[in-house]
């Protein structure tokens, strides 16, 4: 938590545009920041106030993703069965491949939170991918394209989600959108770091 508060992410054309600079953004990304308030609905879960300018609502949410074939019950009660017999049993799970998609339902044991996740931030999303939970869809294209046919229908899959019906030029706008959203200092930052190496520790 501490490292991540250092991470400020606020230059971006986006809040540029929002402050009043109407050049700061494309009109491809207007257009995008319209369908994300309106047709394609992005704002239900990506909230964004001038209070509250972190495009989350902190929340957790099942979209679908990865429940494809997916049989909660079993899920669950394979975790009950480890969390019965291993005091370490959260962090276990959390690391199952399968089991770990049970997602917030780990922590609450509520039945209706199998397979939520939180809402992410979408500051920066234009250098964070590949994109979801399980890192499923690689490009933004891809994730709007998933929202946009209602994700993956399961038990517990959120109301709000359902087919948007955006046409193909339509996603391609709400992308350039999300591409507003990078920081101009975060994306110096990363065109001039070096990837991390790791040596050997001496034995």
């Amino acid at each position: 938590a501490s490292y991540e508060r250092t991470q400020l992410s606020g230059n971006s054309p986006f809040d540029r545009f929002i402050m009043g600079n109407n050049d700061a953004i494309s009109k491809a990304q207007k257009r995008g920041w319209l369908l994300f308030k309106g047709k394609a609905r992005c704002i239900e879960c990506h909230t964004y106030t001038p209070a509250s300018p972190f495009f989350s609502d902190f929340k957790f949410h099942n979209t679908g993703i990865a429940t494809a074939d997916k049989n909660f019950e079993s899920l669950i009660k394979r975790a009950t069965e480890v969390q019965r017999s291993n005091d370490q049993a959260l962090s276990v799970l959390a690391h199952t491949e399968g089991v770990s998609e049970l997602g917030r339902y780990l922590v609450t044991h509520q039945p209706k939170d199998a397979g939520a996740f939180k809402t992410p931030t979408l500051r920066d999303i234009e250098l964070t991918g590949p994109y979801m939970h399980d890192g499923s869809e690689k490009t933004l294209i891809d994730v709007v394209k998933f929202y946009n046919k209602g994700g993956e229908p399961n038990s517990n899959l959120d109301e709000r989600m359902r087919p948007l019906n955006l046409t193909d030029h339509e996603i391609n706008d709400v992308v350039e959108f999300l591409r507003a959203l990078t920081s101009d200092d975060v994306l110096r930052e990363t065109q001039s770091a070096r990837p991390q190496t790791r040596t050997s520790v001496p034995q």
